[in-house]
């Protein structure tokens, strides 16, 4: 017991039992878009990169010269040489840059615009579905509003001052 004219501090409430500690906060949840955009990245890397290999290989064969075998028979051009020979094979290049853009953009913008298409006509069948079906059950309307209205439990009266 304390003296008297002495006050009870908090480390006397809490001699014999510790003090009890807040509960941890959750822990937050785990994001999935950076691991989308991270997955995204690496995705074009790789493709730069095989892109940039497949660039690198186009010169090296026309360096070296090309061998094009026709229905069995060879057909070896010679050496793709100057000017020319360079535009041929950034021709090459840029023609897969834009099939490959193309396919990166084209694809998954058309794929998109089916589902939402899909997505409109579901939505669509479904509201007239429920136009018409409202349409031929109004007559019921009138009858449920006075069921509704001779059965609701009625509210206590209060007395206005």
């Amino acid at each position: 017991m304390n003296a008297p004219g002495t006050a009870m501090k908090d480390e006397d409430i809490y001699a014999f039992n510790p003090v009890p500690k807040p509960p941890a906060p959750p822990a937050p949840p785990r994001r999935l878009w950076p691991w989308v955009l991270g997955g995204a990245l690496l995705l074009t890397l790789v493709l730069l990169a095989s892109g940039a290999a497949a660039l690198v290989s186009l010169l090296d064969s026309a360096r070296e010269g090309v061998h094009i075998s026709i229905g069995g028979e060879d057909w070896t051009p010679g050496v793709l040489d100057g000017l020319g020979g360079l535009a041929a094979v950034a021709g090459v290049g840029f023609g897969l840059l834009v099939a490959l853009l193309c396919v990166l953009l084209v694809v998954p913008l058309t794929l998109l615009l089916v589902a939402l298409g899909l997505a409109l006509g579901v939505g669509g069948a479904l509201l007239a579905a429920g136009l018409v079906a409202a349409l031929l059950l109004s007559p019921l309307w009138l009858l449920v509003l006075v069921l509704w209205l001779a059965l609701r439990p009625r509210r206590p009266a209060t007395m206005r001052t």
